[in-house]
C-alpha cells in the first residue's frame, strides 16, 4: 500500500514539473475565455489537425483542458492558472 501512494505522489510532483510549450500555450490562449473545438483552435492558432490533437491530449492528461463531449474541450482551473502565469511573465 505504500509503494502505491509513493508511486501515486511521484506522478503528480512530475506533471507539475511539465513545461508548456508554445503550442500548449497558444491553445490554452484560444480555450481562455472557456470552451473550444478542434477546428475553432486550428483556425485561431495556425496548427495543423494532427498537432491540435496531439496538443489536446496532452494537455488534457496533464489535467488543463478536458474533454467535455466529443470534440469540445474546457479550460480547467489549472490551465487558466497557467495561462495567468506565463501572461504575467510578459
Amino acid at each position: 500500500m505504500r509503494e502505491t501512494i509513493t508511486l501515486i505522489v511521484m506522478g503528480i510532483q512530475t506533471f507539475d514539473m511539465v513545461e508548456l510549450d508554445d503550442r500548449d500555450r497558444s491553445v490554452l490562449d484560444v480555450m481562455i475565455d472557456g470552451r473550444a473545438n478542434p477546428y475553432l483552435i486550428r483556425e485561431e492558432t495556425g496548427l495543423d489537425k494532427g498537432d491540435v490533437n496531439t496538443v489536446l491530449v496532452r494537455l488534457a492528461r496533464l489535467g488543463y483542458v478536458e474533454q467535455v463531449t466529443r470534440g469540445l474541450y474546457e479550460i480547467t482551473d489549472k490551465g487558466r492558472t497557467a495561462v495567468n502565469k506565463a501572461d504575467s511573465k510578459k
